[in-house]
């Protein structure tokens, strides 16, 4: 689970949703997970001392209430996407959803979300050239209806990259 998806498409309907409760066999169990989630359950539940079968009726729980997710995670770069950048992008407020929504639906997005401070929507994007990147702004987010000012920030360098949230103790 990353921070990023805790603000994803659905966050007002999990803003609805109650808090989850976890005792210390969901956290350890999620620990166990966050390293490697491909573990079998039966490896995991040796490791803890519990029941196979307990390990797996936490884990399914954890998968339905939604707090883990399950995913492969993809990295752009092997894969011809070396050109990555987060763009800020100052929106007109009654278009702020609308074009949010709009901008997210883009191939090269990754991630976007509305935010507070000098700009009202932070997107990151994976792009096989410069070329890509300039007709990301200028034919596509440019074009898009409430986008009033866009800057981007070019990656040179990505020192840490999480794909967690650490649990804290």
């Amino acid at each position: 689970m990353t921070i990023r998806s805790a603000f994803d498409k659905n966050a007002e309907k999990k803003k609805r949703m109650k808090t989850h409760k976890l005792d210390q066999t969901d956290l350890a169990i999620i620990r166990i997970l966050q390293l490697d989630g491909r573990r079998r359950y039966a490896d995991i539940a040796t490791e803890l001392g519990l029941a196979p079968s307990t390990v797996q009726q936490r884990a399914t729980r954890l998968l339905e209430e939604g707090v883990i997710k399950m995913t492969a995670l993809v990295d752009p770069v092997p894969l011809g996407y070396s050109v990555l950048a987060m763009i800020a992008i100052k929106a007109d407020g009654t278009k702020l959803r609308e074009a949010a929504r709009e901008i997210g639906q883009f191939p090269e997005v990754d991630y976007a979300v509305i935010c507070t401070g000098s700009y009202d929507i932070l997107v990151e994007v994976a792009c096989q050239s410069n070329d890509d990147l300039i007709s990301l702004i200028s034919d596509k987010l440019a074009k898009v209806n409430g986008v009033r000012e866009i800057e981007t920030f070019l990656y040179l360098r990505v020192v840490k990259d999480s794909d967690q949230w650490a649990i804290p103790e």
